[in-house]
């Protein structure tokens, strides 16, 4: 594991330095300064930066040297960040909190305080790690079994250069949808809330993304909708507009109305009753398989952004295009994941725009079919 330290006077470190070297013995740590960090960063790519905030040898706001560094982390090599600094106090407040940032102030006891940081953070720089490698995988193997192709059908170097760029894009997005093939620990299977992407992906309202009334809570299903107007009508990149002033939502609920609604509730009495409970516990994954039941689809819960919770797909609204975004009464909170989205149509397609059908007589076309 390959630790950089950024620092304007090494030996403010050097105790945190030996401490996490005599505590993990496959820890490499390298000490730049600011004005050297950048380049080797964007070079080596270490796994956790330890980032001093201010330069001694510098003046004014220059001195903030290490707001730079944050920056280029942030934006260009994601890597967990241990703001390691005698000078907290400099650290923006309202920085939004990340857990892969943490702060540890320099002083007695710190070097102990900063081996604890960098072992709680292993498990998770492996994880990236990971992530990253199967990412790159999957980018040679797209652009290997592109090219061919591409220069088959295309003679224009520039033409050439362009569709390799942009299909390229698109076939890596493409393996990237077989989330399981490359699962490095063997599971197979997604955890409920994982067909969230929160926050969304594209800037673009789509089919299926949650919303979140301005004025409600996170922790209220009834403060959520769930968008049901297909995407092709939603789409504003310009030169397109959308094609819809009012967007369909379904209202949710929380999760045990939802249920109720469908005659899927457990009776209370029924709850300390462990034959009972495993009758409904089978029964649910049953429903839960198909991914909806009848008129409400179930949602997992997300963190502190989603709570459990059901759309009713009887209980809808329409609510204007203008009035979703940050400061609309709808706030966009998450989109879900293909094939998660296609169910979200379809489970409303099913429940609620099945158009209605006249009395026949199901005996006698049921005789018919049998003397056949």
């Amino acid at each position: 594991m390959l630790i950089l330290f950024v620092e304007d006077d090494e030996r403010a470190i050097r105790h945190a330095r030996e401490r996490v070297q005599s505590e993990h013995d496959d820890v490499v740590c390298e000490v730049k300064h600011f004005k050297d960090a950048a380049d080797w960063i964007r070079v080596n790519r270490p796994d956790i930066v330890s980032l001093d905030l201010v330069d001694a040898g510098l003046s004014g706001d220059a001195k903030l040297a290490g707001q730079e560094i944050y920056q280029l982390i942030w934006e260009h090599h994601f890597c967990p960040i241990i703001v390691y600094s005698a000078q907290l106090e400099v650290w923006d407040a309202d920085r939004p909190q990340h857990p892969f940032c943490i702060t540890v102030q320099k002083g007695v006891g710190s070097p102990a305080v900063f081996s604890k940081a960098v072992n709680d953070f292993r498990h998770h720089v492996d994880a990236l790690r990971d992530a990253e490698a199967q990412v790159r995988r999957e980018f040679t193997i797209a652009m290997r079994d592109l090219a061919p192709s591409v220069f088959a059908a295309v003679t224009d170097a520039e033409q050439r250069r362009r569709i390799i760029r942009r299909s390229g894009r698109r076939r890596l997005a493409a393996q990237m949808d077989d989330f399981s093939e490359y699962d490095v620990e063997g599971e197979r299977t997604l955890a409920p809330w994982e067909h969230y992407l929160c926050p969304p992906v594209t800037t673009d309202l789509l089919l299926g993304d949650i919303l979140r009334s301005s004025n409600g809570t996170a922790i209220d299903p009834k403060s959520f909708r769930v968008v049901l107007t297909p995407s092709c009508d939603l789409v504003a990149k310009p030169p397109r507009r959308p094609k819809v002033s009012s967007v369909l939502v379904a209202k949710c609920v929380a999760i045990g109305e939802g249920l109720s609604n469908v005659g899927m509730n457990l009776d209370r009495r029924d709850r300390n009753d462990e034959t009972k409970v495993a009758e409904y516990k089978k029964k649910l994954r049953s429903e839960l398989t198909q991914g909806f039941i009848r008129h409400v689809l179930p949602f997992p819960s997300f963190g502190t952004s989603i709570p459990q919770m059901a759309a009713n797909f009887r209980n809808l609204e329409l609510v204007p295009y203008d009035e979703i975004g940050d400061q609309g009464s709808f706030r966009r909170i998450a989109s879900i994941d293909s094939p998660f989205r296609e169910l979200v149509s379809w489970a409303y397609m099913q429940s609620a725009c099945r158009p209605g059908m006249p009395d026949r007589n199901v005996k006698e076309w049921c005789d018919e079919i049998c003397r056949w």
